[in-house]
C-alpha cells in the first residue's frame, strides 16, 4: 500500500465523528470594522457598524462572528502609520445565498467607507486580501 493509499485510508470523516448536519463551508468573508477614519480620529459608533455587519452576514450565511477588537496600523496618504483597533467579523458562506447577495454586502462596505471616512475599508475572501479606497456615491 502507497503512503498516499494508506493516508486516504486513514482519513476521519469529521462530520460522521461528532454528527455534523448539512453543509460544509469551506471559503469564509472576513471584513475589518475601523474604530477611526482617515484622519485617525475615533468615528465614535465602530458597535453600530459591527452590529449590521453581524445581522447581514447571519443572515446571508446563517451566522457571523465578531472577534474582540486587535490592533493594527495602515499607512495614510501621508506615508504614516495610523494606528487603530478594527473588529473582524467573519462568516463562512453559503455559496448560493453570498453570490446572490453580493449588491448588498457591496453596498454595506461602500457606505460604511463613506460614512465613517475611511481611506481604505480592507476584506477578505478565500485567502485573499482586498482595498476599497474610492466608495460608491449615495
Amino acid at each position: 500500500m502507497s503512503a498516499s493509499e494508506e493516508q486516504e485510508s486513514s482519513e476521519v470523516d469529521l462530520a460522521q465523528a461528532f454528527g455534523a448536519d448539512g453543509d460544509v463551508s469551506t471559503q469564509c468573508f472576513t471584513i475589518y470594522i475601523p474604530n477611526k477614519d482617515r484622519a485617525g480620529r475615533e468615528i465614535g459608533d465602530q458597535r453600530k457598524w459591527v452590529l449590521e455587519a453581524i445581522h447581514l452576514l447571519a443572515a446571508i450565511n446563517g451566522g457571523a462572528t465578531a472577534m474582540p477588537p486587535v490592533e493594527g496600523g495602515w499607512l495614510d496618504e501621508r506615508g504614516q502609520v495610523l494606528w487603530e483597533n478594527p473588529v473582524v467579523v467573519y462568516s463562512f458562506i453559503r455559496a448560493d445565498e453570498f453570490l446572490a447577495n453580493l449588491p448588498r454586502l457591496r453596498e454595506f462596505i461602500h457606505r460604511m467607507g463613506r460614512e465613517t471616512n475611511q481611506g481604505e475599508i480592507g476584506f477578505e475572501f478565500d485567502g485573499r486580501f482586498y482595498r476599497i479606497r474610492t466608495y460608491d456615491a449615495p
